[in-house]
Order: C-alpha cells, then sequence, then structure tokens
C-alpha cells in the first residue's frame, strides 16, 4: 500500500471516529435504562463509574456549599450534565431527555447525607415531564426512586420551569 493510500485510509478512520464520538463530545442523551425500563442502580453506575458526577459542572452561581431554603437540607452541592447545563444557561423552558440533575446533601459538619437526582427519560412518566427520581444513600442504596410521590407532590409547584426550584430555566 502508498504512503498516499495509508494517510487516505487513515484519515478516513478519524474523520469516521469523530462522527461516531460527535454526539458524546457536545452532550447527547445517552440512555442509561435498562430493557426500555430507568434502574435505579444502572443510574447509579453510570453517574458515579462510567461518568463520574463530580466532574460534571455547578448550577451557574452555586457553585460549591451553598444553604438551600428547601427542608430536605440545609447544605447542598448541586451538578448537572451538560444538556441540563445547557437548558439552564440558554433558557430553554424544558430540560431534553438525558437531562440529569444530581443534589449532595450534606449534615450541619458537611458529611454527605443523601444525593437527590432527577433524569429525564424519554417516555417514563409523561404526566410528569418524563423526569425519573431517586433518593441515594452515599454508598448507592436507592430507597426511593421511579415515580416517587414525595418528590412529585413537591416539585409540582414548579411545574412551569419544568419542575425544577433551583432557578428559572424559561
Amino acid at each position: 500500500m502508498k504512503n498516499s493510500d495509508r494517510i487516505r485510509k487513515w484519515i478516513f478512520n478519524i474523520i469516521l471516529m469523530s462522527i461516531c464520538f460527535l454526539p458524546h463530545s457536545i452532550g447527547m442523551a445517552e440512555s442509561v435504562n435498562v430493557d426500555n425500563r430507568m434502574n435505579a442502580q444502572r443510574l447509579w453506575e453510570h453517574m458515579t463509574g462510567e461518568n463520574p458526577y463530580q466532574l460534571y459542572p455547578s448550577w451557574p452561581g452555586k457553585e460549591g456549599f451553598y444553604k438551600s431554603t428547601m427542608p430536605a437540607a440545609n447544605i447542598q452541592k448541586l451538578y448537572l450534565n451538560h444538556l441540563a447545563l445547557d437548558t439552564v444557561v440558554n433558557k430553554k423552558g424544558l430540560f431534553p431527555h438525558g437531562s440529569l440533575i444530581i443534589k449532595e446533601m450534606y449534615t450541619e459538619d458537611k458529611k454527605l447525607n443523601l444525593l437527590t437526582v432527577m433524569y429525564k427519560d424519554k417516555g417514563f412518566h409523561p404526566e410528569g415531564n418524563d423526569w425519573y427520581w431517586v433518593k441515594y444513600k452515599p454508598d448507592g442504596e436507592a430507597p426511593l426512586e421511579g415515580k416517587v410521590e414525595l418528590c412529585i407532590e413537591c416539585h409540582v409547584g414548579v411545574k412551569d420551569n419544568d419542575y425544577v426550584f433551583t432557578g428559572s430555566i424559561k
């Protein structure tokens, strides 16, 4: 094979790989459900192993620890994946499927106590804008998951902001 043929083949492979991986680099949704069903354990593996949420950006203006106005936690940190961040920054009004919002909740002495997660899963719960809710203990155990009434009842008050309290997305 000539050098020019090798170079063309190499360039073709680079372009092909770029096209295949482009959706991930620009924040396209990655489904984390199993057999077309959402699963808290699968989501935990995704957000703690495959794509560690601690590397996600914070909600703009909520970087690091901050005091919560919600009764569930006095101190928290808030992370969101790039799909969710794009919605917040560009005021898109509705989070796209694949959006992931993770709230770490701490005790007064800044010990991690709980993680609450909202993951938008297409077709999961259309009446609730397809949000899948999970409450995790720090070890990954999920005592609450799915269409969690406690979460929905509280967040329905901000239904017009796609069920999110932290800031306007419109």
